[in-house]
């Protein structure tokens, strides 16, 4: 063999060595890539299911303090037999009740239709499941129809967000629930 025919292969050998290390990189590329891309597909499933399992625990916590905030409210009108009448009396009959009983219930009244108003709120985000929605939602329109309240509300509707506004003066009354007074009276 003469010298550039020498020089000839082993320029092929070089190239095939050259070649058969990159494929070896090459291959050995691609399956780090592979694992790394297994990784984050991996990492996002887990992410998934750790929001999932936060969300649930967000909604537990925000269903937990709304029920919270309706015993606070009632619960100081447990025990001031007072305030409960001026509260019964001026849900039912708001010109029919006292200066007095104005100043009982007003505090009441608001603090109960501000709670409503976050519980609204929290409807449409699917805070609260269908079926708890459908108590409050009861639960609301059963007060918002009474007399005494509607002319409470033509007097502090202005202070509400316009949406609950639109939900409340849209809604029908619940009449197979008794009111408050009719409650305490024993009737029905």
């Amino acid at each position: 063999m003469s010298n550039p025919d020498k020089r000839i292969q082993a320029r092929l050998v070089e190239f095939c060595l050259i070649q058969r290390e990159s494929v070896n990189l090459e291959t050995i590329n691609t399956v780090a890539q592979l694992i790394g891309a297994l990784g984050v597909v991996t990492s996002l499933f887990y992410l998934a299911a750790q929001i999932r399992q936060n969300t649930r625990s967000m909604r537990a916590i925000v269903v937990d303090s709304l029920t919270h905030s309706l015993v606070e409210l009632l619960g100081p009108q447990a025990y001031d037999p007072k305030s409960m009448r001026a509260f019964s009396a001026a849900v039912e009959d708001w010109h029919g009740t006292t200066e007095d009983d104005h100043i009982r219930a007003l505090p009441f009244i608001f603090a109960t239709f501000k709670l409503f108003e976050n519980v609204w709120f929290q409807q449409p985000q699917g805070t609260l499941d269908p079926q708890q929605w459908e108590g409050w939602d009861v639960y609301i329109r059963m007060y918002f129809h009474r007399p005494g309240v509607k002319t409470w509300w033509g007097m502090r509707r202005a202070v509400f967000a316009a949406g609950f506004r639109d939900y409340l003066e849209s809604s029908q009354p619940i009449s197979e629930l008794p009111s408050v007074g009719q409650i305490i009276r024993g009737e029905r």
